[in-house]
């Protein structure tokens, strides 16, 4: 214990902050403690990712195999979430399915951190003409009616490799059953198209709230100092302007997930999205619509992860926020 006598004599020593694993353990539980939704939101995040990544080992039948003797089966032994009308294991579909949702939420997520840092830097720092001439071309971009970027994936066939948008059709012919190693190159066409129309609707409106966030920042006066100072823009920008934006870019990404996520299922519900492979909005179309009445499970279960996916990921982006703006924290 420090006293008065050993800091004047010199003999105090500072005790030697904690370790990075231990502040981020500190952190890591005041976070659960005070945001315990936001929490949940962190864990089913990490859990889907898990899950994609590892759902060869973890799916307990092949997703796309037909069992014509267990057709709409309810939750068993064999069959933890029942069977489809084709005879297909729920379980084994939503685990592959998760791996889309990976996929598509994470993709989307980056590509518009991206676009948005791109357009919305560009503008709010330089400002002037180019800053007018940027915004009009936002607003275009935003009044651009996305039901015709969406159609593009119609114009996307399921055919073979060669096929398809620009090239990218069902991916490798690797037969009917893509399991294992090959389910990745199975999908990533296909997806890739999904991650790049949802992340160009999506960039939009992002860039206008990263504009706002480089205009509060370039008003400080240590920037008109740096400027004064004669400091190089792409400094400047590296420097002062990305290390105060980025807690407004990482709560923005995150809220968007949750939105990539629901607009994923809703496009594959209506047949336009991922076709070729299990996903959670395609579990919900077709027959299940007509027999979910007399067999809930076909709706509950993809229905239900979907609803968690996106009620956990909106829970982490708004804790988000609080903890990371200094004008939330503290109030909630």
């Amino acid at each position: 214990m420090a006293t008065l006598d050993s800091i004047l004599t010199g003999e105090y020593i500072r005790p030697a902050p904690p370790s990075f694993p231990i502040r981020m353990l500190r952190g890591t539980l005041q976070f659960i403690r005070h945001k315990p939704l936001g929490a949940f939101g962190a864990l089913v995040l990490i859990v889907i990712i898990v899950v994609g990544v590892f759902s060869p080992l973890i799916a307990t039948h092949d997703p796309t195999e037909a069992d014509l003797a267990a057709i709409l089966e309810g939750p068993s032994s064999s069959h933890w979430f029942g069977t489809d009308f084709n005879g297909r294991d729920l379980f084994s579909r939503i685990v592959y399915g998760a791996q889309v949702t990976a996929m598509v939420g994470l993709g989307t997520v980056l590509l518009v951190a991206f676009l948005s840092l791109i357009v919305g830097v560009t503008s709010g720092y330089f400002g002037g003409r180019l800053d007018f001439g940027v915004q009009r071309l936002v607003d275009v971009w935003l009044s651009f009616p996305a039901i015709f970027l969406l159609l593009t994936l119609v114009a996307a066939p399921q055919g073979g490799a060669s096929n398809g948008f620009f090239g990218l059709g069902r991916g490798p012919d690797i037969g009917p059953n893509p399991v294992n190693g090959d389910w990745f190159w199975y999908t990533f066409p296909r997806t890739t198209i999904v991650i790049l129309t949802l992340g160009v609707v999506l960039a939009g409106g992002a860039s206008r709230v990263v504009r706002s966030a480089v205009l509060a920042t370039r008003a400080n006066p240590y920037i008109e100092a740096a400027v004064v100072l004669g400091a190089a823009h792409p400094r400047i920008i590296v420097r002062h302007i990305l290390p105060n934006i980025m807690p407004t870019v990482i709560v923005l990404a995150t809220l968007q997930l949750g939105t990539a996520v629901l607009t994923e299922a809703t496009i594959s519900f209506l047949g336009v999205g991922i076709t070729n492979v299990p996903t959670w909005g395609q579990m919900l179309s077709g027959r299940t619509r007509d027999l979910a009445a007399t067999n809930l499970h076909l709706a509950l279960v993809p229905g239900i992860a979907i609803f968690l996916a996106v009620f956990g990921f909106n829970m982490l982006g708004d804790a988000l926020r609080d903890v990371l703006d200094p004008r939330l924290r503290g109030t909630r």
